[in-house]
This record gives structure tokens, C-alpha cells and sequence, in this order.
């Protein structure tokens, strides 16, 4: 073989390894970290749902409530568009908002928030034990304040977004701090099989 095709033929081979190697991510690696999706729960259509049922789609859970001013709808919005770039037709991708005031948010209410933002949009609620037994796994804090003359509280918790691979797996977590275009890139390359894994 000509040494001209030898260089040619070892160049297109480290190009071929570079482009196999996992990526680093951008967004916290958790992996091993924080326990895998488990869950029993009431979806908006009234139906019991487990964590089996979205077997086959990477998964990213958001712990909120609907009538949330500030950091459901920002974090809601945020999703709605990276997955309008990598997954527009939902095929791939589902976003589970599960309610930590399941008290106010009917299936009902669920449903016609989600709706807002797209198909892959699945509302989830369950009662008070089973939600707290689910964000202490998840390490999610939320909390009510007192209740004023119409029955009316504010309701504290955190805006972290837990992404799971399609076999379930934890693999990504994303603060509010998380800038839009590492959670799309790391969202990119977890559907693609990209993501470096903890050993």
C-alpha cells in the first residue's frame, strides 16, 4: 500500500474513534448517584402509571405544582423548547411534571397545564405519602405555607429536572442555574448514546 493511502486510511480511522468516544457532560452526571426511575403514580388521563410504562424514552421529571408563578412555568417553557429542536415530533423524549400539591391539581388541571406544552408533556400526581416518599428519594425539597382566609397557600420546592435514560437509568440532573444550550447539548448526546458513563 502506497504510504500516501497508508495516511489517509490512519486518519479516517482516529476521525472514526474520536467520533465514538463518549462526551463529557455539561449538566451534573449522576449516574449511580441518585436511585433509578421508580415510581407507582395517577397520570391526567386517570390512569395508574409506573416508571415501566416509559420504558424506550428518555425521561426528564420535574416536581411542581400548576398554579406555580415563577420557576414551573420558566423550567416548563425551557423543555418545551429544546424539545421542539431535538424532538418535535415527541418521539423519543417525556417530560413528566409531577405534582407536590396534588390537594389543587386535579387530573383535570393537570392535563390542561401540560397541554400548553406539547404531547410529550405528562402530568402525574399521587397521594400526599407517596409524593413525599418520592421526593425524599430524589432528594427534592417542597413545602406549604399557611393557608389564608380562602384556603389559598404558597407552596416552596426546588426546580432541579432529573433525566433518565430509556432503560430508566439516572443520568443527568439540571438546576435552574443550567443554561438552556448545555441541557440541549447533553440532552442531544444522551439520545444518541454519547453521555460518558461514572465508572
Amino acid at each position: 500500500m502506497k504510504a500516501v493511502n497508508i495516511i489517509f486510511v490512519l486518519v479516517l480511522l482516529v476521525a472514526l474513534s474520536a467520533c465514538s468516544k463518549d462526551e463529557p457532560t455539561r449538566l451534573t452526571n449522576v449516574k449511580g448517584l441518585i436511585p433509578d426511575l421508580s415510581f407507582e403514580l395517577t397520570d391526567e388521563d386517570n390512569k395508574t402509571v409506573t416508571a415501566e410504562d416509559y420504558l424506550g424514552y428518555t425521561v426528564a421529571i420535574f416536581f411542581g405544582f400548576t398554579s406555580c408563578p415563577d420557576i414551573c412555568p420558566t423550567t416548563m417553557h425551557q423543555l418545551s423548547g429544546i424539545m421542539k429542536e431535538i424532538d418535535s415530533a415527541g418521539s423519543k423524549i417525556r417530560v413528566l411534571f409531577i405534582s407536590v400539591d396534588p390537594d389543587r391539581d386535579s387530573a383535570e388541571k393537570l392535563k390542561k397545564y401540560t397541554d400548553v406544552f406539547g404531547s410529550a408533556f405528562i402530568g402525574l400526581r399521587g397521594e400526599d405519602r407517596i409524593i413525599k416518599e418520592m421526593t425524599k428519594r430524589y432528594r427534592v425539597t417542597f413545602g406549604y405555607g399557611e393557608s389564608d382566609a380562602e384556603g389559598n397557600y404558597e407552596v416552596s420546592h426546588s426546580g432541579a429536572v432529573f433525566i433518565f435514560d430509556n432503560e430508566g437509568k439516572a443520568r443527568l440532573l439540571a438546576t435552574q442555574s443550567s443554561r438552556t444550550e448545555d441541557l440541549t447539548y447533553d440532552l442531544k448526546n444522551l439520545l444518541n448514546h454519547k453521555i460518558k458513563v461514572i465508572t
